[in-house]
C-alpha cells in the first residue's frame, strides 16, 4: 500500500522574536534541529498517528526499525525510517512500512505492507517444540533449528494468523539453506517460508591491471578501514595471512587470488555506494559482510549471514567483480527496508544491478571486468559465456525480456529478465549509441537514458520504499515516487515510466504523477512574519531561504513599501539559497501609528516575494474590554442543544455598552443571547440550537461583542456528531504487572503517544489501590508523546493479594486508561514465600529457575520473559510445584 501526501509533521525551528528597542537584550535563538532529527520525529508522528497508509488496528504499535539516507549525496538530502508492526505486543511479519521525508522534517510517502486492523487468537495450541520438529522437517539436511518467536504472518488484505517463526539451518537439495519456516500455532500447517539464502595490493585473473591497490591489515586478507569487510578460506573460516601484504598469484586457481579479488570488488562497491548513492556501507550502517572463498560448487550465495564463493566448471575461483558485486547486492537488499523481496527475479535483478554499478563506477579497462551489462562474463561459469544479459535477457537461455503474468511463477534467474532490462533502458536507453548495445523494447518504444549513476539513485531510493511485499508493479509505483523526489524537472520521472512500459508493466492505481518545476527554485520566509514596535524602536525578522528545485543558486534580497520614518535593510543582501539573512525595521520617534506591508523581494532563477506586516504604535483605546466564552466548546447532537457564558471585563477606562451577536453557525442552527447588550464588566448567556438536519462536523462559532470605543470577538468550537477529537493520545503501561513485598514498591513506565492532532498535556491519576498503598507519578503530567514513572508503595498493612489499578490519564479532549496488575506478596520473608525469589515480569527465566507466584512455587521448564506462571497460556514454560 501507498499514499502519496505533503504534509508537515515536524516543525523544529524556532522563530526569532521581533523586540522592540529597548536596553534589554534580544534572547539568542534556540538551535535548529537538524535534518535527521525533523525527519525521524515527523515519521514518528506519522506512524503513531496511523496516517495515510500507516493505518493500523487498536491492538497494533509501530516500532522504529532503522534509518536510512537516500537522496543526492551532498545535494539533497531524503530520509527513509522503516518501522515494524507489532499487534497485541507480538511481532507482526509482513507487516513493516516506511515513511519517507526530506530534511526539513516533510513527509513524502507512506508505504505499509498491508492495511493493519488485525483481528487474531493469540493463543497458542501447539508447543513451540512441536512447531520446530515441523519446521525442521522442511530441509533435507539440518544442522541448527533456531528461533520459535510467537508472531502473526499478515497478509496484503490485513488477515492475519498466528504462527510461530522458527530458523532451520542446512541444507535443501545440496544447496545451502537459512529457512525461515512459519507454523500455525493453531493447527500446524507450514503457512510460508522464506529463504535468506540467494545464489549467486594482489594479482588477480578477473581484475586489472595489475598489481590491484587494495586495503588490507596485518598483511591479512583483512579491510582495516571498512568496518567487517574481510575474506577468508571457506575451509578454515580464517583470513589469508602473508609476511607482506600482497596477495594472489594471478591465478583464478588459487583461494588467495580470489580473496584479492573480493577486496578490490568490495571496497570499490563501499566507495561507489557512498559516492553516489550515500550508503553506508554494505550494511547501511557503516558494517560489511564476511566473504568465504572455496565452496565446492558451480555456484555463489548469500546465506543471509556471509557471502560463499564458490568455482566455475574450470575449477576457477568466481571472484570476479559482477558476482562479488551481484552477491553484495542480496546483502544490501536485506539490509533495505522490507528486507528481500519474495516475487521471483527482484533479488536476482538487484543483484544485477549493484554488480553492474560496481563495474560502472571502477571502470576497469579491457580485458577486465568492464562495465558491460553483462553477468559473469569473465568467469564463464559453466562454458557458454554470460549467464544473465541485461540489455537483451532473452539473448541467455531465453530469460524473458518482458514482464507477464508468469513472472512471479518462473525461475528467479531468469525471472530477473525483466528487471535487468527496465534498469538498462533507464541507464543507457533503447539505442544509446557510442558503441553501447542497442536494446528491443516490448513495445516498439523508443526510450531516453539518464546515465547509470542516476538510474542507481532512483533505483537505490526506491528500494528504501520497500516492505516485505514488494513486487514488480509496487517496484515501477517506488521507482517513479523517488524520481519525482530527485528531479523536479520530471525529466527522470518519465524516463523511468517509459522504462516501465517498454517492459510490459502497466500503470498502477495511486502512482505518483509529476509537474516539472524549473530546475533552479526556492523558496522565501520570514520568522517572524509581522511585528510591533514603538515609535522610536526596532525590530527584527529572519529572512530565511530554501532550495526546492536544481541547485544552490545566489538569491538577491530587498525590501520596499517602508512609509516616512521607517528605514527597513536587509544584511547580507545577497545570500546562497538555503542560507539565511537578517531584515532590520527601525522606526523613527515620529512615525505616525499604523499597520504597514512591507514587501521582501528575493532574486533568483525565479523571483519570490513575502510580506512583513509593521505595526507602530499599540496604545489601547481609552475605554477597554475584554470578552472570554466559559466553556469555549461543547458537543451536541443533531437536534441538540449548547451552552455558554459570555464574560465581559472592563481592561481600562469606563464601562461601555456591548452588543452580542454570533457567525459561524452550521445548516440549521440559531444562537440566542440572554441579554444581546450588556454593559461591560457583566455576563450574558448563549445558547446554541441546532437542527436535526445539521451536518456532523466542528464549527467555530464567532461570538462578537461590539462596544462603543472597540470590538473584541471570541470563539467557540461546537462540535456536532461523533466526531474523532481533535488531539487525542494513546497509554499504555509497562510493565504491565509487577510485585513487591508488604512494605516495599513497585514502579513500571506510563507511555503515551500523539494519535490526532499536536502533543498535548496529559495528567495522571491512579485508583484501585489495595488498602494502604499510594501511587506517585514522576511527573504527575507530561506533553502526549512523553513518559512518566509510576512508583507504587505499599505498607506493611496492605493485604497480601493480586490487585488491578487503573490509571487514568486526561488529555485536552480525551481520555483513556490503563491497567497494571500488582502482586502484594508476603512481606515476612525474602520474596514473600519460603525465601524463594518473586515472579517479575521483566526477568528472563531458563530452564529450573525457581520462583513464587500467588503462594505457590513454580519451576521454569522453558526459556521466557513475561510469562504468567498461572496463566493457562504458560503452560509449556512453568510447573505449579504446589502451595509453599
Amino acid at each position: 500500500m501507498k499514499r502519496s501526501i505533503g504534509v508537515y509533521l515536524a516543525a523544529g525551528l524556532v522563530a526569532l522574536s521581533v523586540q522592540a528597542a529597548s536596553s534589554t537584550a534580544q534572547a539568542a535563538p534556540e538551535p535548529q534541529a537538524s535534518p535527521l532529527s525533523l525527519a525521524v520525529n515527523a515519521a514518528d508522528q506519522a506512524a503513531a498517528s496511523g496516517l495515510d497508509a500507516l493505518a493500523k488496528g487498536p491492538d497494533e504499535q509501530f516500532q522504529r526499525r532503522a534509518v536510512y539516507t537516500g537522496g543526492i549525496p551532498g545535494r539533497k538530502d531524503l530520509y527513509y525510517v522503516s518501522y515494524d508492526r507489532t499487534y497485541k505486543g507480538l511481532p507482526v511479519v509482513g507487516g513493516d512500512a516506511v515513511v519517507a521525508t526530506d530534511a526539513a522534517g516533510k513527509v513524502l510517502e507512506t508505504v505499509a505492507a498491508n492495511e493493519g486492523g488485525l483481528a487474531v487468537d493469540t493463543r497458542a495450541k501447539i508447543s513451540v517444540q512441536r512447531a520446530k520438529s515441523i519446521a525442521r522437517a522442511q530441509l533435507s539436511k539440518v544442522d541448527a533449528v533456531e528461533g520459535g518467536t510467537l508472531s502473526v504472518l499478515a497478509s496484503d488484505q490485513g488477515s492475519g494468523k498466528l504462527v510461530y517463526e522458527v530458523v532451520v539451518k542446512g541444507q535443501r537439495n545440496g544447496t545451502p539453506s537459512n529457512l525461515h519456516v512459519y507454523v500455525n500455532a493453531h493447527t500446524g500447517a507450514v503457512e510460508d517460508q522464506v529463504d535468506d539464502v540467494r545464489a549467486g595490493t594482489g594479482n588477480s585473473e578477473w581484475n586489472g591491471p595489475n598489481p590491484l591497490k587494495i586495503d588490507t591489515s596485518n598483511n591479512s586478507t583483512v579491510d582495516p578501514t571498512r568496518q567487517g569487510v574481510r575474506c577468508v578460506d571457506y575451509s578454515t573460516k580464517q583470513p589469508f595471512t602473508k609476511s607482506n601484504d600482497s596477495f594472489g598469484n594471478g591465478q583464478a586457481t588459487s583461494k588467495e587470488t580470489g580473496c584479492a579479488d573480493t577486496l578490490w570488488s568490495t571496497q570499490h562497491q563501499w566507495d561507489m555506494l557512498k559516492k553516489w548513492l550515500g550508503r553506508n556501507g554494505i550494511n547501511g550502517n557503516g558494517g560489511g559482510v564476511t566473504v568465504q572463498v572455496g565452496l565446492n560448487a558451480v555456484n555463489a550465495y548469500w546465506t543471509g549471514d556471509h557471502i560463499e564463493i564458490g568455482r566455475n566448471n574450470r575449477n576457477q575461483w568466481i571472484a570476479s567483480m559482477d558476482v562479488v558485486g551481484h552477491e553484495h547486492g542480496h546483502a544490501i537488499d536485506q539490509y533495505t527496508p522490507g528486507g528481500a523481496g519474495r516475487e521471483a527475479g527482484l533479488g536476482e535483478a538487484t543483484g544485477d544491478i549493484f554488480g553492474a554499478l560496481t563495474e560502472a563506477y571502477t571502470a576497469e579497462p579491457s580485458p577486465y571486468d568492464t562495465p558491460d551489462f553483462l553477468v559473469g562474463e569473465t568467469i564463464n561459469l559453466t562454458g557458454s559465456g554470460p549467464i544473465r544479459n541485461m540489455y537483451n535477457p532473452k539473448a541467455v537461455s531465453n530469460h524473458p525480456n518482458c514482464w507477464t503474468s508468469s513472472i512471479p511463477n518462473t525461475e528467479v534467474h531468469a525471472a530477473a529478465g525483466p528487471l535487468n532490462h527496465w534498469f538498462y533502458l533507464l541507464s543507457e536507453g533503447s539505442n544509446p549509441g557510442g558503441g553501447k548495445p542497442s536494446s528491443p523494447t516490448c513495445d516498439g518504444s523508443s526510450v531516453q537514458g539518464i546515465g547509470i549513476q542516476a538510474a542507481g539513485r532512483v533505483f537505490y531510493n526506491a528500494m528504501l520504499l520497500k516492505t516485505s511485499s514488494m513486487t514488480h508493479f509496487k517496484y515501477r509505483v517506488a521507482t517513479l515516487t523517488a524520481a519525482k523526489a530527485l528531479d523536479p524537472t520530471c525529466v527522470q520521472y518519465n524516463t523511468v515510466k517509459a522504462a516501465w512500459q517498454a517492459i510490459s508493466v502497466p500503470a498502477q492505481s495511486g502512482e505518483p504523477t509529476c509537474t516539472p518545476v524549473p530546475q533552479n527554485d526556492f523558496s522565501l520566509e520570514l520568522s517572524p512574519s509581522s511585528g510591533t514596535v514603538q515609535p522610536g524602536g526596532q525590530a527584527t525578522s529572519s529572512v530565511k531561504t530554501t532550495t526546492v528545485s536544481g541547485s544552490a543558486h545566489s538569491v538577491a534580497l530587498s525590501v520596499s513599501g517602508a512609509p516616512s520614518g521607517v528605514t527597513a535593510r536587509i544584511s547580507p543582501e545577497s545570500v546562497t539559497s538555503g542560507q539565511s539573512a537578517t531584515l532590520t525595521v527601525q522606526v523613527a520617534a515620529g512615525t505616525a501609528a499604523g499597520t504597514y506591508p512591507l514587501t521582501v523581494r528575493g532574486q533568483g532563477t525565479q523571483a519570490h516575494t513575502v510580506t512583513y506586516n509593521l505595526t507602530v504604535g499599540n496604545e489601547p483605546p481609552k475605554n477597554d474590554f475584554a470578552v472570554a466564552l466559559n466553556p469555549n466548546s461543547g458537543e451536541v447532537q443533531p437536534g441538540g442543544t449548547a451552552t455558554t457564558t459570555v464574560g465581559t471585563t472592563v481592561t481600562s477606562g469606563a464601562a461601555q455598552k456591548i452588543t452580542l451577536s454570533a457567525s459561524g453557525l452550521p445548516t440549521g442552527a440559531t444562537a440566542t443571547f440572554d441579554p444581546s447588550s450588556l454593559a461591560s464588566g457583566e455576563s450574558a448567556k448563549l445558547t446554541i440550537a441546532t437542527a436535526a438536519t445539521t451536518p456532523n462536523g466542528t464549527y467555530p462559532v464567532t461570538v462578537t461583542a461590539a462596544g462603543a470605543n472597540v470590538t473584541h470577538t471570541a470563539t467557540y468550537q461546537l462540535k456536532v456528531g461523533d466526531q474523532p477529537p481533535r488531539n487525542d493520545f494513546s497509554v499504555v503501561i509497562d510493565p504491565a504487572n509487577g510485585s513487591a513485598k508488604q512494605g516495599e514498591s513497585a514502579t513500571t513506565t506510563v507511555k503515551t503517544t500523539t494519535t490526532a492532532g499536536s502533543p498535548h498535556k496529559v495528567y495522571f491519576a491512579a485508583s484501585g489501590l489495595p488498602t494502604g498503598a499510594t501511587a506517585t507519578f514522576t511527573p504527575v503530567s507530561v506533553e502526549s508523546g512523553e513518559s512518566s514513572t509510576l512508583a507504587i508503595a505499599t505498607t506493611s498493612a496492605t493485604p497480601a493479594g493480586r490487585y488491578t489499578i487503573t490509571v487514568t490519564a486526561t488529555g485536552t479532549d480525551t481520555n483513556h486508561t490503563a491497567t497494571y496488575t500488582l502482586e502484594v506478596t508476603d512481606g515476612g520473608g525474602p520474596g514473600g514465600c519460603d525465601g524463594i525469589p518473586a515472579w517479575s515480569e521483566s526477568t528472563a527465566y531458563v530452564p529450573d529457575d525457581v520462583v513464587s507466584y500467588e503462594g505457590h512455587k513454580w519451576k521454569s521448564i522453558w526459556y521466557s520473559t513475561g510469562a504468567v506462571p498461572s496463566d493457562p497460556r504458560s503452560w509449556a514454560v512453568w510447573q505449579d510445584q504446589g502451595a509453599c
